[in-house]
């Protein structure tokens, strides 16, 4: 794992595409709605344009990274209302594009998610009406998705995460139903919701393998065959996806009741393994944060004005560091990061080397491998 200083570029995190021992590949955008690919290569600190075109997206650019490639609209818009869009794959080492489909519908449509390189999930908004479909690559087919859970219940204040894992040797769908707080607060600020309704506050995992879910839809089934991992009732009880570890996903599951949290991972289609638990009477009232790259919880058991003192409630480790700290990379970084006022920026010490790097006006994303900093200004 390394340090890259990115802050010079006008890119957020959501840009990024890929970097190598080499380069950073991103999308940088001009005005509201163009956006080229372009390659900086460290060494020389040289920009260069990968591939010829300009791109336009009228809606929420979504990149998706796999392997070589990375896949986005084009959109041409006419003066109806319709759009004419292309769906392409872009091989950004080569530069070379594959428009992989152009479809034309009222309205604009988003990427939603794509599947084993394959089936493609778009929403399309025209007016007050979303539609979800999906689009088979291999063999052009087409369907509308009927299962509303994809995109979102009682005005989108519910909705789905989709992760994508391979169990045995067959590709499964995982899901994480969590509720929107954030929607959910604006629902009840707009009136479209009480304090006083019944709302489903259960959370969940779900799970459904990819051929059963692509076949539900082309069957036009209302609902794709999701069976549950973990299901939640409790008031205030929540499950979260921690990222992946050892090729295993990796989630908690809350139960505010108890006070308590486990963490699982995903060994089987249907196995849940338990790898510890977190009994929060025993800690509270401190800090905690989760460090959903190596899926850890830190926790804040000492602090002094020369020392803080954090366990890793998954394995129980302990790190001392000078200054506060939120992760703990490669087992080798300790980074933490300060957000707002004079001291925006992020602090990084090398347990290795004994260093330590700050960034100011500065934030920090982590992809392939690398610890990527990023500056706060084009948030």
């Amino acid at each position: 794992m390394r340090i890259v200083d990115a802050r010079a570029m006008s890119i957020s995190h959501e840009d990024l595409i890929a970097v190598t021992e080499t380069s950073v590949f991103y999308r940088e955008k001009s005005g509201e709605t163009n956006f080229s690919i372009f390659r900086y290569d460290e060494a020389v600190g040289v920009v260069t344009q990968v591939g010829r075109r300009v791109y336009e997206d009228y809606g929420i650019s979504k990149l998706f990274v796999s392997g070589d490639r990375v896949y986005f609209l084009n959109e041409i818009p006419d003066r109806t209302g319709v759009v004419r869009t292309e769906l392409i794959a872009f091989e950004y080492h080569t530069g070379q594009e594959i428009v992989m489909t152009t479809f034309e519908k009222r309205g604009n449509s988003t990427l939603y998610w794509v599947l084993a390189d394959c089936y493609f999930l778009f929403l399309t908004s025209f007016g007050d009406t979303d539609e979800a479909w999906l689009y088979d690559a291999e063999t052009a087919f087409q369907e509308r998705i009927r299962d509303e859970r994809l995109v979102g219940h009682a005005d989108k204040f519910r909705e789905l995460y989709l992760f994508t894992t391979e169990l045995d040797g067959v590709p499964y769908i995982v899901c994480n139903a969590r509720l929107d707080e954030f929607a959910y607060y604006e629902a009840l600020e707009d009136g479209r919701v009480s304090p006083d309704d019944a709302i489903d506050h259960s959370e969940a995992i779900l799970i459904c393998s990819l051929d059963e879910a692509v076949e539900a839809i082309k069957s036009r089934q209302n609902e794709i065959p999701f069976e549950d991992l973990i299901r939640l009732h409790g008031e205030g009880d929540t499950v979260q996806y921690l990222g992946e570890r050892n090729k295993r996903l990796r989630f908690s599951a809350f139960i505010d009741a108890a006070n308590e949290e486990t963490i699982y991972e995903l060994t089987a289609p249907g196995v849940l393994s338990k790898v510890t638990v977190v009994d929060w009477g025993a800690y509270e009232p401190i800090d905690f944060t989760y460090d959903d790259v190596s899926s850890t919880i830190f926790i804040k058991v000492d602090e002094s004005p020369d020392h803080t003192e954090l366990i890793d409630a998954t394995t129980g480790s302990r790190f001392l560091d000078t200054s506060p700290f939120e992760r703990v990379l490669a087992s080798n970084y300790f980074i933490h990061e300060s957000a707002g006022g004079e001291g925006e920026g992020v602090s990084i010490f090398n347990l290795e080397t004994n260093e330590r790097q700050t960034f100011e006006d500065a934030y920090y994303t982590v992809l392939d491998e690398t610890i990527v900093i990023l500056s706060t200004k084009q948030l």
